[in-house]
């Protein structure tokens, strides 16, 4: 089986994503400020979806999920979901 086709096991999806992460943080040392979920919302507010979306995706509520959003903006040192766009929209 060629390398394209290999499947992943469980731990070489950690190694992967743990890898992704330190690419991530080089390029954008703030992000290494971010809980693990204020990440997974960072993730998702990059896509066009909206924070109800977000919420039902993560099986969370509406308000959990404006609440991480203020907390990643206030550590990103931006003030709304435009500036978050225009700085993170080419990760």
């Amino acid at each position: 089986m060629s390398d394209t086709n290999k499947k992943l096991n469980f731990f070489d999806y950690c190694n992967l994503a743990k890898s992704e992460y330190i690419n991530l943080v080089a390029q954008c040392p703030e992000l290494s400020s971010l809980t693990k979920r204020e990440m997974e919302i960072f993730e998702k507010l990059l896509s066009d979806k909206t924070l109800s979306e977000i919420a039902d995706e993560l099986f969370i509520t509406y308000s959990s999920v404006h609440f991480h959003c203020k907390n990643i903006y206030k550590k990103l040192k931006i003030s709304n979901r435009k500036q978050f766009l225009i700085k993170y929209k080419d990760l």
